[in-house]
């Protein structure tokens, strides 16, 4: 059995995947102020099985713990029309995979690929290397059959996004991948706390307060992209502002972070 990630809410860099100078650095930097159980996930979504294996191999060399493997949205077509082989690519990955494997269910992002909630557990089943799922589907009812149909002491089931963390939580889910903690990482944890102690309904009314905050500033980073994401960095942490290509720089940084619902977020994120 795979080793799970642990519970809790995962920050997602805004950077793209390089072996060499972006998993190898965060390990170093995380070793040198004494986080070394903090898991690195890294993306390894490719467009051929081959491909994201190699991908797989080259992150676990470079000191990732966890792949986040993508369907390979490029054969969205036949994928769909042929679910048996969408499933097989991720069994064969985890097979090959030298690290725990977590699908990435994102349909957007590949090309409306959409893992139904049995598919998932049937490839749970028959890959033990697939250790959780991230589910950017936004699909809670997803979520609350997934938890159902596997045990959440061998495969951990994740939001992708802090929007719908609340109910996430109430139907099993594990935490989330969010953007948001980016930015406001006290907050967001802040947030994740008080789902984790709903003992009575003022602490219920705490979070769902909390909870509705977030979601709209969660919305309104998403609307900016990850140009907004690294403008906002820029701004709040001086991290370099510009983006890989073919991205390129938010054009009014100033004017997103005045905005209503982050602006919000930066404010309650500041007295947290």
């Amino acid at each position: 059995m795979a080793k799970t990630l642990p519970r809790g809410l995962y920050a997602p860099l805004p950077v793209f995947f390089d072996a060499e100078d972006e998993i190898e650095t965060l390990r170093t930097a995380l070793n040198s102020i004494g986080l070394q159980k903090t898991p690195i996930v890294a993306g390894v979504g490719g467009n051929s099985t081959r491909e994201t294996i190699q991908l797989a191999r080259d992150a676990a060399a470079a000191g990732a713990d966890f792949a986040l493997v993508i369907a390979p949205g490029y054969w969205a077509g036949y994928l769909k029309a042929n679910p048996a082989a969408a499933k097989k690519f991720f069994i064969d990955v985890a097979a090959a995979s030298p690290i725990p494997v977590v699908i990435y269910n994102f349909p957007p992002v590949a090309g409306g690929i959409d893992l139904e909630s049995d598919d998932v557990a049937e490839i749970a089943r028959l890959a033990p290397n697939v250790c959780g799922i991230m589910l950017s589907c936004g699909n809670v009812g997803k979520l609350a059959r997934i938890t159902t149909l596997l045990d959440s002491s061998s495969f951990t089931t994740l939001a992708g996004l802090i929007d719908f963390l609340l109910p996430s939580v109430a139907v099993g889910s594990a935490g989330a991948i969010s953007p948001l903690p980016n930015i406001a990482p006290r907050y967001t944890m802040k947030l994740w706390e008080l789902t984790q102690n709903l003992e009575s309904s003022a602490d219920f009314k705490k979070a769902q307060r909390a909870q509705g905050i977030a979601s709209l500033g969660e919305a309104a980073l998403l609307k900016s992209g990850v140009p907004g994401l690294k403008g906002l960095l820029n701004k709040e942490f001086g991290y370099p502002i510009a983006p890989r290509l073919p991205l390129m720089a938010h054009a009014d940084v100033a004017k997103l972070s005045e905005s209503q619902y982050i602006s919000d977020v930066l404010v309650l994120e500041s007295t947290s």
